[in-house]
């Protein structure tokens, strides 16, 4: 992949997540009035915020920690096959 492309991709995914970012904080508002009066909504509301931050979370620390290097292709004429003589 271009490395243009590759850029632009991120982009699309970083502003992805910060639109779903702001969609739980839309979430968590309108939410927080319901669960004030039920611990036990409270609870499952929290672990699966949670889970959904903590993805989020894991998939921007990918898009900006761990850049690999762009592949170079190479033309050329592939060598023949190595085959193993006791197969």
């Amino acid at each position: 992949m271009k490395e243009w492309n590759r850029e632009r991709v991120e982009l699309h995914m970083l502003i992805s997540l910060a639109r779903s970012q702001r969609a739980l904080c839309r979430i968590i508002e309108s939410v927080a009035d319901h669960i004030e009066g039920s611990e036990q909504l409270a609870g499952h509301v929290t672990e699966n915020l949670k889970s959904i931050s903590d993805y989020q979370h894991a998939l921007m620390l990918k898009l900006s920690n761990q850049k690999q290097p762009t592949r170079k292709r190479v033309s050329g004429k592939p060598a023949k096959p190595w085959l193993n003589r006791n197969v």
